[in-house]
């Protein structure tokens, strides 16, 4: 008896190897750098002088992007303009430079009045960076947490230099120069923010005296102050000439796309024409033009032909006597910055607490000296060769000011702490009440 047979089965036909795609290819390749720097970003601490580089890298490649994007979606948008998509990076570029203070050469006139409001976004991602970079190195000391700042700026700055290089052409260029050194401030105030941060949080003891950290903190208060005065001053001459705005923006014909690029621009002036408010209300005075300054001691300025920009109908034609009484919001800063003295620093001599005063003083007058200066420059024509306020004016007047309201107020008694109020802790209530119910 034999065992049965099973019918012959037909071999299994090999199936072909599927060739990986493009995509597939960059979807892998993506991959692999997400995984080395998952592979950076965890286990031991690493090296500041590795991980400061790499968040600088990462803060230049998006912001890079942010300005791309909307680039690209306007080459897609618009395929009759004739633009193409390597002239869009171009000008990606170009405005990922004038966003780090670079000075734009066009037709061979320099144009250094910028957007600076558009700094807020490579300086928020360069802090989001320096935190990232302190918490993967651990950075507490201050050694540390400056060899990790220093890495990081020398390679935004180089990072700067070669996108500044790579997108200049006859008819347009950024000067070199001052974009490597813009971006390379701009990098150690925010990769050094973030990273402070981190230290400050992880930190036994404070970073620095508490005396110092009291006078930069009631300092930077007056400043912020006076610059809020300043904006909401230009906001109201916005609206008062609001007519003169919108005859401006309909004389440009700008379509769609224009008007959204004109609203940008608009909103990344926003804070220049803020410090021309502050200076304009502490009575420097903001220069458009030789011999035209506008200023609040000056009852009507000399005509000048100004560009059609929507913002600048703020500027006032006339000052009116209301406006004689704007610098005492200087005096009214230094009242803020003195009460703060006064209240944190109850305990010290009087004398202690003046010199805390004229030191806040000393520190609002250089931020706004400093704000002043990134506020003015040119727009290349001769007759606006130079415009803004002035910085050593503005920063001088501030500090007077300030000084003359922080005095008094840092130097008068303080009144007592209020006694707070404690919520007692129901366990120990009920063992209180048991006790006494005893003892009864």
């Amino acid at each position: 008896m034999t065992a049965p047979t099973l019918p012959p089965t037909a071999p299994e036909r090999t199936r072909p190897v599927a060739r990986p795609t493009v995509a597939g290819r960059i979807a892998g390749a993506f991959q692999g750098v997400r995984t080395r720097l998952r592979r950076v970003g965890s286990g031991r601490a690493r090296a500041p002088g590795l991980v400061g580089p790499i968040a600088a890298l990462w803060a230049a490649a998006v912001g890079f992007a942010i300005a791309a994007v909307p680039m690209l979606i306007v080459w897609m948008a618009t395929p009759s303009s004739g633009l193409t998509w390597i002239e869009s990076l171009r000008v990606a570029g170009l405005l990922w430079a004038i966003a780090h203070g670079a000075p734009v050469v066009i037709a061979g006139v320099s144009y250094s009045l910028l957007p600076w409001g558009l700094a807020a976004i490579p300086l928020l991602l360069l802090g989001y960076a320096g935190g990232w970079a302190a918490r993967r190195a651990t950075a507490v000391e201050r050694r540390q947490t400056a060899t990790l700042v220093l890495a990081g700026s020398v390679t935004y700055a180089a990072l700067a230099g070669i996108v500044g290089f790579a997108v200049a052409r006859s008819g347009s260029s950024v000067s070199l120069l001052p974009t490597v050194g813009y971006a390379f401030v701009l990098a150690v105030l925010g990769l050094g923010w973030g990273a402070m941060r981190f230290a400050r949080r992880e930190a036994d003891a404070p970073i620095m005296p508490a005396w110092l950290d009291l006078v930069l903190r009631s300092g930077l208060a007056a400043a912020l102050a006076l610059v809020g005065v300043g904006a909401v001053a230009a906001a109201a001459s916005l609206l008062l000439h609001v007519d003169d705005a919108v005859t401006m923006t309909q004389s440009l014909h700008t379509g769609l796309w224009g008007g959204l690029g004109l609203l940008a621009l608009g909103l990344a002036y926003a804070p220049v024409l803020a410090v021309w408010g502050t200076a304009y209300a502490l009575g420097a005075g903001v220069v458009i033009g030789p011999a035209v300054t506008v200023s609040p001691f000056i009852a009507v300025t000399a005509p000048t032909q100004l560009p059609p920009f929507p913002l600048l109908a703020a500027l006032p034609q006339t000052a009116s006597p209301i406006a004689w009484a704007l610098p005492l919001t200087g005096v009214l800063a230094g009242v803020l910055a003195g009460i703060m003295i006064g209240r944190r620093a109850r305990h010290e001599p009087r004398l202690v607490r003046l010199a805390m005063a004229v030191g806040a003083a000393v520190v609002a007058g250089l931020i706004l000296a400093v704000a002043a200066f990134l506020a003015a420059g040119s727009l290349g024509d001769l007759r606006l060769a130079h415009i803004g306020p002035s910085p050593l004016t503005l920063g001088v007047l501030a500090a007077v000011l300030v000084v003359l309201g922080a005095a008094p107020s840092a130097v008068m008694p303080a009144p007592p702490a209020r006694p707070q109020l404690t919520v007692a802790d129901p366990v120990a209530a009920d063992q209180t009440s048991d006790t006494v119910d005893e003892d009864l």
